[in-house]
């Protein structure tokens, strides 16, 4: 047995390995899972910001993987195996970030696209109602939208209002007139 093999053992590097290998291998399944999600549904933002906490999640856990990679790197027990297994952990969070740099890029986007969206809808509808109310004008017999209709008044003279107040049968009220001495 040599020196690198009671190492090994003594520092389980091993089951470290085995343990770097299956985060990385389900981190890989997740991303993959993600990918093939992203081309057939449109997520809305809780399901990205699911997403990122989840990747923020797998950031954190190989950088505890790989501070006690260093650790063991430091104190001596570093084999050719490890340096390998602390580039791919290395490796990993990288494209972990590139991959958080990415999501947090198409919600942004998205989020633009949304409002964009809704502009879009507010103005329509805007324009539809404008619309409305011009063919609502038209058919009132008003050709500007917006048109005020200015009912006018007829100011009778006392001579035509008289006549027109006969005409209506309207009775005339008789008004008493006191007597007054005016001696």
């Amino acid at each position: 047995m040599g020196v690198f093999d009671n190492l090994k053992e003594e520092f389980n590097i091993e089951e470290a390995e085995s343990q770097v290998k299956s985060v990385i291998s389900t981190a890989n399944e997740k991303i993959e899972e993600v990918k093939e999600g992203i081309k057939t549904q449109k997520y809305t933002i809780e399901d990205k910001e699911y997403i990122k906490a989840e990747l923020q999640d797998l950031i954190a856990s190989d950088r505890e993987v790989m501070e006690s990679l260093k650790d063991m790197i430091v104190n001596g027990g570093g084999t050719p195996n490890l340096y390998a297994v602390y580039a791919t952990v290395s490796k990993s969070v990288r494209e972990n970030v590139q991959q958080l740099k990415e999501l947090c890029k198409d919600i942004t986007n998205y989020q633009v696209i949304e409002s964009n969206e809704e502009f879009k809808e507010k103005a329509l509808a805007s324009k539809e109602r404008l619309a409305e109310k011009r063919l609502a004008g038209k058919s009132n017999g008003n050709n500007a939208p917006g048109q005020i209709t200015q009912n006018n008044t007829y100011i009778f003279n006392p001579k035509e209002q008289y006549e027109v107040m006969k005409k209506l049968d309207i009775p005339a009220v008789q008004v008493e007139h006191p007597d007054f001495d005016l001696s």
